[in-house]
């Protein structure tokens, strides 16, 4: 699976593109016009559409410049079932833009859910895991050995805050447990550095100070 990571500006989250068969993008930054990230999008597909631009959770450090690629690339846009519906009306409050000072831009989605298959053409696909705790919809994708983790975990243990509007500890944790007991070797997360290999030591790393958190916060 060849995985482009592209670091946008400012407080964006990672936006990975997969370039399959049927290519990919995984989350879009956070500003309504991300055209900087264009260019190198564009040397990757040369020329071809995105398939889908697949969003792993609603806040709009993530969604912000879905349209913006959606208008460029032309594309499907994805996101779990339980966080669409904030997508898909622009929902200002619960995506975090009022409270970061940003806009989210109503857009058309197609709602996912636990377990379903995102073709990538070539016999490659991504299967979406269900992830609450950081949101109510959060997820992670897995595929070829890799997992896109969204804000669900990150490198050298650390976890998505669940502070926020319908963030919630408990669904965390049992989160972090669900993906302990997978198998990949890369960790693509939705911020900070990537992991290209013995990913599940990070993984389980991320569990214990969940649980250390859980015990003394």
């Amino acid at each position: 699976m060849n995985i482009s990571a592209i670091e946008p500006h400012g407080f964006s989250g990672n936006i990975f593109l997969i370039d399959a068969e049927k290519p990919c993008l995984i989350d879009s930054g956070s500003e309504p016009d991300i055209g900087y990230c264009s260019e190198e999008i564009a040397s990757v597909l040369r020329g071809r559409r995105l398939e889908n631009i697949i969003l792993t959770h609603r806040h709009i450090d993530h969604v912000g410049g879905a349209m913006s690629f959606y208008g460029e690339f032309g594309s499907g846009i994805l996101a779990h079932e339980d966080d669409a519906d904030a997508l898909i009306s622009g929902d200002q409050e619960s995506t975090g833009a009022n409270l970061f000072g940003g806009t989210v831009l109503p857009m058309p989605v197609t709602k996912l859910v636990d377990g379903q298959t995102v073709d990538l053409g070539g016999g490659e696909s991504l299967k979406v895991i269900h992830t609450p705790g950081h949101t109510i919809g959060s997820m992670c994708l897995l595929g070829g050995g890799n997992l896109f983790s969204g804000d669900t975990v990150f490198a050298d243990g650390g976890v998505g805050r669940w502070d926020l509007e319908t963030g919630d500890y408990s669904q965390l944790l049992a989160s972090v447990e669900k993906l302990a007991g997978m198998e990949f070797g890369s960790l693509f997360p939705g911020h900070g550095p990537c992991v290209r290999a013995n990913a599940g030591a990070h993984l389980e790393l991320s569990l214990r100070n969940l649980k250390i958190i859980g015990r003394y916060g």
